[in-house]
């Protein structure tokens, strides 16, 4: 029974590497690496009439020259956290605000 599990165990953690393999060799156009190991997912962008894209997962709209071709005709994030803060003048407090900011977009090259 514990060989079973073990196994299951093995062909769970295989698949779910093997489906992030993808992204292991990303970059952007710059040629920085587009990926930490976690941080990248296949997305549904809205099209818009210029040729941007929208990103409703982190709210964001990614010009069309910003894309890069994606390796398998399917739209790609990569995102990291990034954080600003707003400095009140009053106070001399800052407020910071948490948020996943695009890295790398990936696009089919007959979608813009």
């Amino acid at each position: 029974m514990k060989a079973l599990v073990a196994a299951i165990a093995l062909v769970c953690l295989s698949t779910s590497v093997l489906a992030h393999d993808i992204y292991s060799n990303l970059r952007d156009k710059a040629g920085h690496y587009c990926c930490n190991g976690q941080d990248c997912r296949p997305v549904q962008p809205t099209v818009l009439p210029n040729g941007s894209y929208y990103l409703p997962t982190t709210n964001e709209i990614i010009p069309a020259d910003r894309a890069t071709p994606s390796p398998d005709d399917r739209f790609h994030q990569c995102t990291y956290s990034a954080a600003t803060y707003d400095v009140d003048p009053r106070s001399g407090l800052a407020e910071g605000i948490w948020g996943e900011v695009t890295r790398c977009f990936f696009a089919p090259m007959h979608s813009s």
